[in-house]
């Protein structure tokens, strides 16, 4: 049995891998999702009219199977990297859709051409905006049509006629709360993305693309609040720098040199509590902030980190490569300026390295 979650995201992703921004991507989902909202409305209303028995509506629906048959099509464009084509063909595909049913079968009875301000408004959605003059066309289009069998009307096959009352408006009721179901649903669709994108931005903004930490800029923010909102008394900065990386660079190459990144920054991931703050501030400099620790608990889990970096070391191309860190970590109080501490921090770790490496120096702040 197929797996019908999975089956309905590919669907709805197809062509996506052609898509060279967000903003595009959402609009290649909108397209699918439109597609099979379009298969599902001709599907219902095709079990609808053959349970009227009326003949006239079940001839209506045969008209509709071949449009349903094409609407495939807009997938396999999509999926090719056509993405404009199969903008153009979804429209195209409904558009011929209705007014081949409005023109052999239902008339304006069953307020059919309500559809084409569905399609008249819908174009801005899914084209962008340097599409604009398709957007353009098609609303004129659709509007144009929507207007002319709205004020001529449009006889329907006798048989229509025959449906009671009842069914007929309530036919009319599914017909316009259908168009505007699509609308809503399009609507929701996009706001949905629109989050999502702007929570996809703000990480891309705040983590290196590396490592999946988070960068500077994002790591010198937060502290920044936290000493402005004084959120913390116990306070430690450690700055951790991978001892002498560039001959993982030069006896590996520089892709060694990234999964050298990478393996340390799981171990750094590992050694840091959920509250503390971590972050690659600079090719192999890496930071920590400790909240709420005293000096002796700070300094006992850096010289555990640098036992963990010692007892792990990297492999790449089965050759191994030993890790080991120089820390220099800054004890304050939460009340100093940022730009003091980082650099009573840098101090520590230079003395570290001065000192023969793979150790930590601690500096105070009262």
């Amino acid at each position: 049995m197929p797996n019908l979650p999975s089956l309905f995201l590919k669907l709805l992703t197809l062509g996506c891998q052609h898509s060279s921004s967000k903003t595009l991507e959402r609009k290649v989902i909108q397209v699918n999702l439109g597609v099979m909202v379009s298969a599902a409305t001709i599907l219902t209303f095709d079990f609808l009219f053959y349970l009227t028995g009326n003949w006239a509506l079940i001839y209506s629906g045969l008209i509709q199977t071949p449009f349903l048959l094409m609407l495939p099509i807009v997938w396999w464009l999509n999926h090719i990297g056509r993405l404009f084509l199969a903008r153009w063909a979804i429209f195209i595909i409904v558009i011929s859709d209705t007014t081949s049913t409005l023109l052999l079968a239902q008339g304006t009875q069953l307020l059919i051409h309500y559809y084409f301000l569905l399609f008249a408004i819908i174009p801005a959605a899914f084209f962008e905006m340097s599409q604009w003059r398709s957007s353009a066309l098609l609303f004129i289009t659709n509007l144009s049509l929507y207007f002319f069998f709205q004020l001529n009307g449009w006889q329907a096959l006798p048989e229509i006629y025959e449906l009671q009352a009842q069914q007929l408006n309530l036919l009319r009721v599914i017909m316009v709360g259908s168009s505007v179901f699509t609308i809503i649903l399009l609507l929701l669709i996009s706001e949905r993305y629109s989050e999502r994108n702007e929570v996809f931005l703000e990480k891309l903004a705040n983590t290196d693309p590396l490592t999946s930490l988070n960068n500077r800029r994002h790591f010198i923010d937060n502290v920044q609040q936290r000493l402005v909102e004084k959120l913390d008394q116990n306070l430690a900065l450690a700055i951790i720098d991978i001892d002498h990386f560039k001959q993982i660079n030069d006896t590996g190459g520089h892709d060694a040199g990234d999964e050298a990144l990478k393996h340390i920054s799981q171990i750094l991931s590992k050694h840091v509590g959920k509250k503390e703050l971590l972050a690659r501030i600079g090719g192999e400099e890496f930071a920590i902030l400790y909240i709420n620790s005293t000096s002796e608990l700070a300094t006992k889990k850096g010289n555990a980190l640098l036992r963990q970096f010692e007892s792990t070391p990297f492999y790449y191309f089965e050759k191994e490569y030993k890790i080991t860190a120089s820390i220099g970590l800054c004890i304050f109080t939460g009340q100093q300026d940022l730009d003091q501490v980082m650099r009573e921090a840098d101090e520590a770790l230079y003395q570290a390295k001065e000192e023969g490496r793979n150790r930590q120096k601690t500096r105070k702040l009262a």
